[in-house]
């Protein structure tokens, strides 16, 4: 199975036992009558109380139909007798049927704010859960900024309760699934550890299999389903809850084929069906076990098999009109004809597939499909096909390299403020037990608990003094190689791959000068980029060096249609300013692809100037190329996908220089019009301070 699908098409997996879904999608008044015992009941009170732990029962066993109208009827027995705590209660009641069993995350928000009102106090049982049910209703509602909000709120309030609080870890659990969600996969490890540790060591070791199925879906992100395995199944011996027995026992069943076990995979897969019919699940019932099924057919090359079992799928797919869910079977129909070797078959599903993926903005079944793509063009012998798809499916990964990047920065951060926090916390509680230890031995004599107290400060100040300068330093070190592995990425690997194509054009034509002079020059600019990529800062004459061995290289694989000049100020050649590697070169980048690109001039020219000004170098690059309008006009139309961020990253860098020297360096760019008002190329003024 991939990750995609796992991650996009099963988020009830990956947030197990918080949101499962049930076949339905439109919230139905039931037709079944409460239980008898209910109607026998004279007094609201008995009602009331017998609607709860019908309520409580239902959610344990996963047989939701009747928790909506329970319910219902709980919240206007409350509002009838005027009992404020109860409508509480039955309010969460009817966010929990929202959120469980009717795919209206919408509503179940609104009835769990209500909760809020009538249960004020912070630390309490309904204000928690509420809580944590409102952060994971906006994931699903795509609302990342508001569930991140709730996430601040809990970690806030988690921070104040007693280590030994099981509530803590419970709620760190849930916490973590959200942050796996959105791919901050070290932040949620660290917490599903942090949970896991803490349950078992305030003495509740059965509920430690909720973190331990969830901590298995993270290492099957990462790739290693050997471990995933052994969490998973030790989670299945802890699990209670219906729900997430069926969701683990099915991963496991995914876990098992990735490693080609088909027969554990088998019987994992049958044990999670069997839970899915005991509790009425349609979502495992027809979609994921199916699917389940299917992969493992697909690993024993039995996709006669397959495409019989895909067949019953598909109505199940219409009905429930998800994305996720489409975009997985039609990959599953495209992996089966290519195993049958029907190219022309697959391709079609492919395409479909792609404009699919393209709607939905889920990417990683974007590049599934290029990837694919790809290679049954040239099984069809449409090597023109097969490159294109190539170009964009490498594109798209570029892409998504650069949003990992992000996502890898904003998890660094979200698991240092944790990590401050718990050792925050761990350090109180050490200090606590150090002023009780001295005020049991303070009874001995006033001086020794004088010269005690004093020796107690003195460490307490040296230990907090060294651990802030440790971490200070740390925090530093580990920004300096974020920031670095993101200025890495900014030589486009498409300009490596293009130079290697010229390289070998000049081969294949016998032009050996050509060649060698390519070759020698690209090898130079490589060695450069990979030596400077260590330093914070080379010299002024070295980065212009890297910028004259660049534009070579584009000149070359331009076929020389355009020129360049340098106009560099002497004063800047004979100080030799130390200035950051390569801060240029993506606005150089620019003018030659996207404005000499798409220009018929025969005299295009790019200048690039640099003068010493006071205290701030001027950086100057001006082209008369076709100006950014149409630049972005043609790219839209022949790169719909491409997503530049080497600017974007430029400024980026610009700002951290700024915070480190107290500079006031900045980006211009204006478009240039001759006298006609006619686009005539860009000007970009970078203005950065000598240091």
């Amino acid at each position: 199975m991939t990750t995609a699908f796992k991650r996009y098409g099963f988020l009830y997996i990956i947030l197990i036992g918080l949101i499962p879904i049930m076949g339905n999608s439109q919230a139905i008044e039931p037709s079944a009558q409460f239980p008898s015992a209910y109607y026998s009941l004279t007094k609201d009170t008995d009602r009331m109380r017998f609607l709860m732990k019908a309520i409580s029962d239902s959610l344990s066993s996963g047989k939701l139909t009747l928790v909506h109208d329970m319910a219902k009827e709980g919240l206007a027995l409350a509002e009838k007798n005027h009992v404020d705590t109860m409508k509480g209660i039955f309010y969460f009641d009817m966010g929990k049927a929202f959120t469980y069993h009717f795919p209206k995350p919408d509503s179940a928000i609104f009835y769990y704010k209500r909760v809020l009102l009538f249960f004020p106090y912070k630390l309490g049982y309904y204000n928690l859960i509420a809580m944590r049910e409102i952060a994971v209703d906006f994931v699903k509602e795509e609302k990342k900024d508001s569930a991140f909000a709730y996430l601040d709120s809990l970690h806030e309030r988690i921070d104040t309760m007693a280590i030994s609080d099981p509530r803590r870890y419970d709620i760190s659990s849930v916490m973590a699934t959200v942050y796996e969600y959105y791919g901050m996969f070290r932040t949620a490890i660290a917490l599903y550890e942090n949970s896991i540790y803490g349950i078992r060591k305030a003495g509740h070791p059965r509920e430690v299999g909720l973190p331990l199925a969830n901590l298995a879906e993270l290492y099957d992100e990462s790739d290693d389903d050997t471990s995933a395995i052994k969490y998973a199944r030790e989670a299945l011996g802890y699990l209670s809850n219906n729900m997430e027995f069926m969701g683990t026992a099915a991963n496991l069943a995914s876990y098992y084929t990735n490693l080609n076990l088909n027969d554990s995979a088998r019987f994992f897969n049958r044990l999670a069906d069997s839970v899915g019919t005991l509790i009425h699940n349609d979502g495992q019932i027809h979609l994921r076990g199916p699917f389940n099924y299917i992969d493992i057919l697909c690993s024993e090359k039995k996709y006669d098999e397959a495409k019989k079992a895909l067949k019953l799928v598909k109505p199940w797919i219409d009905k429930n009109n998800d994305k996720s869910d489409l975009l997985k079977y039609l990959t599953l129909v495209a992996g089966i004809d290519t195993g049958m070797h029907r190219w022309a078959s697959a391709r079609d599903t492919l395409l479909l597939a792609l404009s699919e993926a393209r709607k939905s903005s889920q990417e990683v079944y974007v590049a599934i499909a290029l990837q694919a793509l790809s290679m049954i063009s040239a099984k069809l012998n449409n090597f023109r096909e097969a490159y294109r798809y190539q170009q964009q499916y490498m594109q798209d990964k570029d892409s998504m390299s650069n949003t990992e990047t992000k996502s890898r920065l904003a998890d660094f951060e979200a698991l240092y403020k944790t990590r401050q926090k718990e050792e925050s916390i761990t350090l109180l509680q050490k200090n606590n037990d150090i002023k009780d230890l001295e005020l049991k031995n303070s009874r001995q004599t006033n001086v020794f608990y004088l010269i005690g107290s004093m020796f107690l400060l003195v460490v307490t100040g040296v230990f907090f003094y060294q651990r802030n300068r440790r971490l200070k330093m740390q925090a530093q070190k580990t920004n300096a190689e974020l920031q670095m592995q993101i200025f890495r990425s900014q030589m486009n690997p498409h300009f490596i791959f293009n130079s290697l194509n010229g390289i070998e054009y000049f081969i294949l034509q016998n032009q050996k000068r050509n060649a060698s002079i390519y070759l020698n020059k690209f090898a130079s600019l490589i060695r450069i980029i990979l030596s400077n990529s260590r330093k914070d800062v080379v010299a002024f004459t070295d980065d212009m060096q890297t910028i004259r061995l660049y534009l070579d290289l584009e000149l070359l694989r331009f076929n020389h249609n355009f020129s360049y000049i340098t106009d560099i100020d002497p004063a800047l050649v004979n100080s030799d300013y130390p200035v950051p590697p390569l801060l240029i070169q993506p606005f150089v980048e620019n003018a030659i692809i996207h404005g000499f690109a798409h220009s018929d001039r025969k005299d295009l020219q790019l200048k690039v100037s640099a003068l010493l000004r006071a205290e701030y170098i001027i950086y100057t690059i001006e082209d008369n190329g076709v100006g950014r309008k149409a630049a972005a006009a043609s790219n839209a139309l022949n790169k719909p996908n491409h997503n530049s961020l080497g600017v974007r990253i430029t400024q980026q860098r610009i700002s951290i220089f700024n915070e480190r020297h107290k500079g006031n360096s900045s980006v211009n760019i204006e478009d240039l019009f001759d006298e006609t008002a006619k686009p005539c190329g860009t000007r970009v003024t970078l203005k950065i301070k000598t240091i």
